[in-house]
């Protein structure tokens, strides 16, 4: 499989590269992989020992387990193996680590000097990519692909996790009284607030303008749970703006658990927008 020839190569650098790097041979046998493969491998419990590790049998495994998006990435490296185009890209979302990520397979030739034909696979991580550009929170997408993934991990395990939907209160009469950049100010703002009131373990997304949501993580207990929305009953309130001029941001925000007051991610979502929109008329009354 010329191993040695490719050990040989200038393949050192990629160990400091932030991405899994692997070189695989035209029956898709694991020839080389720099130290982010071996790592996330072990992470993902699979065996990165070499020799005897093949990228398509691990293919044809996942898309055995239903994985559609293994089925694509399997074609574009065969496509790549026969010379039937220089070069495969495909973005794919993957649950990992109890986290959703969204990764780019990027799939090139590669020939040694005997002409036998390879090809360079690189996972990058492009989660970054799902991200609300004014918040740094994740974005719509992520936030359902999180709650899915959240769910049936809570199911598979026993265990609860839940929802929360916020919605800022006043926004549009912010943004005429100081102007759209007050107005953003006190977005991050609360963004800030739900990151350390929701603690590092939950998923904060902003899902529309002036709407966010938290995924709960699997381990939040019915005591976490119960203190989490005793907090947030009475709305969040932070302010943003000069020492002498103060703005004030509130919102309000309905909690739904799972599998008290839903058991799907449609069923969760409607109880804590429910729940959110009921303390937003109380507010509106007071």
């Amino acid at each position: 499989m010329d191993i040695d020839l490719i050990q040989n190569l200038h393949l050192d650098l990629s160990d400091f590269i932030d991405a899994e790097i692997a070189v695989v041979d035209a029956i898709g046998a694991i020839v080389h992989c720099n130290r982010k493969w071996d790592e996330t491998a072990r992470i993902g419990q699979l065996s990165p020992k070499l020799p005897g590790w093949n990228y398509i049998a691990e293919c044809e495994a996942a898309i055995e387990r239903g994985c559609s998006e293994a089925s694509g990435i399997l074609g574009g490296l065969h496509a790549v193996l026969k010379s039937e185009q220089p070069y495969f890209v495909h973005t794919y979302a993957c649950p990992f680590d109890a986290r959703y990520h969204w990764y780019q397979v990027q799939i090139s030739v590669f020939d040694l000097n005997n002409n036998k034909r390879h090809a360079i696979l690189m996972h990058v991580d492009v989660s970054a990519l799902q991200r609300d550009s004014l918040t740094g929170l994740a974005n719509r997408a992520m936030f359902d692909a999180q709650l899915e993934l959240t769910l049936s991990l809570a199911r598979d395990r026993g265990q609860r996790t839940g929802a929360i939907i916020v919605d800022m209160n006043r926004l549009k009469v912010i943004n005429d009284m100081y102007g759209h950049r007050v107005g953003d100010e006190a977005l991050i703002a609360l963004a800030a607030e739900l990151r350390r009131i929701c603690g590092p373990d939950a998923v904060v997304a902003r899902i529309g303008g002036d709407e966010f949501g938290v995924v709960l993580s699997t381990n939040c207990d019915a005591l976490t749970a119960a203190r989490l929305r005793a907090r947030l009953k009475s709305g969040l309130v932070c302010s943003i703006g000069a020492a002498g001029k103060p703005v004030s941001v509130s919102a309000s925000a309905g909690v739904a658990l799972f599998p008290d007051d839903g058991t799907t991610a449609g069923k969760l979502l409607a109880s804590a927008d429910e729940s959110m929109y009921r303390q937003k008329r109380a507010l509106s009354v007071a």
